[in-house]
């Protein structure tokens, strides 16, 4: 379906662990009147697991959302980007599926500095359409592969 999410890639970070996280959790994460009134067992544990003299210090879980691939429409609409268009001729679904085929041959020069020239090499010799798209697809390597960071 177009529009559908087909990859995504994410970072987690664990936070240093401080009463205030546990405030947090259950000031602003839990929903009050649900752990008031509610009988699911997952409540029920919470409410058990809720102190109120003592704020144990807790641990906090960040998760960041680093990459998102979205399923490219089977006709690009009226006004679709070049490289929307350019894609959907070869037959290429998405940001990912692109970046799956690409990968291989670039992996490596992702480490050494030379992921545009082997972008584009690789681009030369087994998607020649796409060559004039080189720099934008370049980019979506550079943020797939966590190198903007």
């Amino acid at each position: 379906m177009p529009g559908k999410v087909d990859a995504y890639r994410f970072l987690t970070f664990y936070l240093g662990e401080t009463s205030a996280n546990f405030d947090d959790f259950y000031h602003k994460v839990v929903d009050p009147l649900w752990l008031a009134g509610s009988d699911a067992p997952d409540a029920a544990a919470l409410r058990q697991t809720r102190q109120s003299s003592a704020k144990p210090p807790c641990w906090r879980i960040l998760h960041r959302v680093t990459y998102v691939s979205r399923v490219l429409a089977p006709v690009p609409p009226p006004g679709a980007p070049p490289l929307e268009r350019a894609m959907r001729a070869e037959n290429i679904d998405s940001n990912y599926e692109l970046i799956k085929r690409l990968e291989p041959y670039v992996r490596t020069a992702a480490t050494t500095g030379a992921l545009a020239t082997a972008t584009r090499e690789a681009l030369a010799a087994q998607l020649p359409e796409l060559v004039p798209h080189a720099g934008e697809i370049t980019e979506y390597l550079t943020r797939y592969l966590g190198l903007d960071n």
